[in-house]
């Protein structure tokens, strides 16, 4: 039975199911490179203006996209360790039904055996010398070719189940070599991590400590607002040169007070709410969860950006057609890229702190025409109510 996630996810993939015409290949490749090659563009001019930033912050950063490509890796390692021992199980079960039916072949060829030791050669060396029957001795003498033929028909059963189980075996040992290699990539994996999650707490002391003893913390907020803004419009002048309109779907706005939240946690700030320092308020909301939490796309989209951006880390932002895109924030790893296309429920990050956040969560806007809508007025119920639980 399908509990509130289910049901929520399944309304929202509904009501955008309408299949678009297929679009033709080469067009799609070219416009798909195109949109790459240009919001590349973008990412390059972030990183040039990245100069002006102190050394401290730009270690931050560095650091933080490199967490987020091993929490990534870490990912990809976990799910093939999961292959990896669903295969092992698959051929352990082949084993197994082989090893029995080698069983029961074995007892029937014995059988078989006995029944020929008992009867001996006597009777056939008896029916040929008596004549007063020629038509049995002719039935009798096919019984024992078809004897003779079923028994070397159990050989060969035998011969190709004892072929079969070596080649299971040998697959069973290869699967249990690469299922330890995996195990020990994903331990040099979470070491690193470990390693690079205290470098970084370390370099946010340092960095806190420089914007505290500069005073310009609320200078540095309004910077990274005004930066995301700018983001924003290029990205959507981008779309609109790169790529064309979408086939039809239902319009994203019809989702409004529809839409599931990205990931389940608690409100900890919503929409308008004042933030900590100076009069700046939230134009979106933070959820705070769990470190590694799925985070999911809301709706179907097309992914704009994916990279690392100063007050809001691992940043994915999706567009949806219509001039809305959502973003979710201080993810601690990206799992689609640019140019992606993502479905209600698609799995896009990972909840983290990246960003100079002092808890774990994702950050969440929705924009219409570039301006911060309320998630409050388009998703359903609360992130800790059922329609949030994955």
């Amino acid at each position: 039975m399908l509990g509130g996630t289910g049901l929520c996810w399944l309304a929202v993939a509904a009501q955008a199911a309408a299949t678009p015409n297929q679009p033709d290949p080469k067009q799609a490749s070219a416009e798909l490179t195109e949109l790459r090659t240009r919001i590349g563009a973008l990412q390059a001019q972030l990183t040039s203006s990245r100069a002006q930033e102190s050394d401290l912050a730009q270690a931050v950063r560095e650091v933080e996209q490199r967490i987020g490509e091993i929490n990534r890796s870490v990912r990809d390692v976990h799910a093939q360790l999961r292959d990896g021992e669903r295969q092992l199980d698959t051929l352990q079960g082949q084993y197994t039904e082989s090893a029995t039916t080698l069983e029961q072949e074995r007892r029937a060829l014995g059988q078989q055996l006995r029944a020929a030791y008992l009867l001996g050669r006597q009777e056939q060396v008896k029916l040929l010398l008596n004549q007063e029957d020629p038509a049995r001795m002719g039935r009798t003498l096919v019984y024992y070719r078809y004897l003779n033929q079923a028994r070397l028909n159990r050989i060969q059963q035998v011969e190709t189940a004892l072929a079969q189980l070596d080649a299971l075996q040998q697959q069973i040992d290869a699967q249990r070599v690469a299922l330890t290699e995996t195990q020990e990539r994903q331990t040099a994996e979470m070491d690193k991590l470990a390693e690079e999650r205290q470098r970084r707490a370390s370099l946010l002391g340092k960095l806190h400590a420089e914007i505290r003893d500069q005073g310009d913390q609320l200078a540095q907020m309004q910077k990274d607002e005004k930066r995301l803004e700018q983001l924003i419009k290029d990205l959507q002048r981008t779309l609109a040169e790169v790529m064309p309109k979408d086939s039809p779907r239902r319009p994203f706005a019809k989702l409004k007070h529809k839409l599931p939240w990205p990931a389940s946690g608690k409100l900890a700030a919503g929409f308008g709410d004042r933030r900590e320092v100076g009069n700046l308020r939230w134009r979106g909301a933070f959820i705070a969860a769990p470190a590694n939490r799925e985070v999911h796309a809301v709706a179907h989209g097309r992914v704009a950006f994916a990279d690392w951006l100063r007050g809001f880390g691992l940043l994915i932002i999706i567009d949806h057609g219509d001039d809305y895109m959502t973003l979710y924030g201080h993810n601690q790893a990206l799992y689609k890229a640019v140019g992606d296309r993502v479905a209600p429920g698609d799995v896009i990050a990972s909840v983290g702190d990246t960003g100079g956040m002092d808890r774990n969560g994702v950050y969440f806007e929705l924009r219409h025409k570039g301006e911060p809508q309320n998630p409050q007025a388009w998703c359903v119920g609360k992130p800790d109510s059922a329609q949030a639980a994955r």
